[in-house]
């Protein structure tokens, strides 16, 4: 009962976080006008905007003009609802189990927009920051130095990186959007989440993009850095005690 009721709570959730990435990038105000269909503004009414249920009965179309439904927007409420589930599983009823939802969620919106237009807004990087750093007085496995040792590598190491090229390349190596996303994650998930986004993200991003690496043959394009940094955090969350295993018995 108690997994179920979380579930729907982040399917709920998640259809306002399809309302933040859609509306955020676009300088909208998310509580006005009420949502309705990008295509031809007519209002969506209650019954048709039900989580995940509305888009099947759909089939994934707006029922005034027939306009095709991104899948985003069930794939968020149903990744939110899982989160939910997810961090209800692993830390309990706690303080920590809501904080790393509002993490995850925060970095899922993020991703996405980053995804789509290239920036992460400061309206969740720097009230996220300030809650990462506030909650760790009341959280259980993080203290507030650790989060604020966090907060600080999160923000020095990809800052040094982010002025490194601008001074030296005349260019960005890396967004500044990227370099508060980290000092977020580190204020959340201490210096480990920190390195794991690093490290894991940038194995992530080489991954998706070595096929336009072996394509074009020459590393003249962009990709969001974000999202890669966003999944190596989650990633290293979710395998946390088997990554700390396996540090133990390969390091001396």
């Amino acid at each position: 009962m108690e997994y179920g009721l979380l579930f729907i709570l982040g399917l709920v959730l998640g259809s306002f976080y399809n309302v933040l990435i859609y509306r955020l990038p676009r300088n909208v105000s998310v509580v006005f006008p009420p949502s309705h269909c990008p295509e031809c503004k007519s209002r969506i009414r209650w019954f048709d905007n039900v989580p995940l249920i509305s888009y099947i009965l759909l089939r994934g179309r707006c029922r005034n003009c027939g306009a095709k439904i991104s899948l985003q927007y069930p794939l968020v409420e149903l990744s939110s609802g899982l989160l939910a589930v997810y961090s209800y599983w692993r830390w309990g009823f706690s303080v920590d189990a809501l904080v790393y939802y509002l993490f995850f969620s925060a970095l899922l919106v993020a991703s996405l927009i980053d995804l789509k237009f290239f920036i992460i807004p400061d309206v969740i990087t720097i009230p996220g920051t300030l809650l990462g750093l506030a909650s760790s007085f009341f959280r259980e496995d993080i203290t507030p130095l650790h989060s604020f040792v966090g907060f600080l590598v999160g923000l020095g190491i990809p800052l040094l990186i982010y002025l490194y090229y601008v001074k030296f390349r005349k260019m960005e190596g890396l967004g500044f959007g990227d370099v508060k996303l980290l000092a977020f994650v580190g204020s959340v998930s201490g210096v480990y989440g920190v390195l794991s986004a690093l490290f894991l993200g940038s194995l992530f991003g080489l991954l998706f993009a070595l096929p336009m690496l072996i394509k074009n043959r020459n590393l003249q394009f962009v990709i969001p850095f974000g999202p890669f940094l966003s999944l190596g955090c989650f990633a290293g969350i979710l395998m946390e005690d088997y990554i700390k295993v396996f540090l133990r018995f390969s390091i001396p």
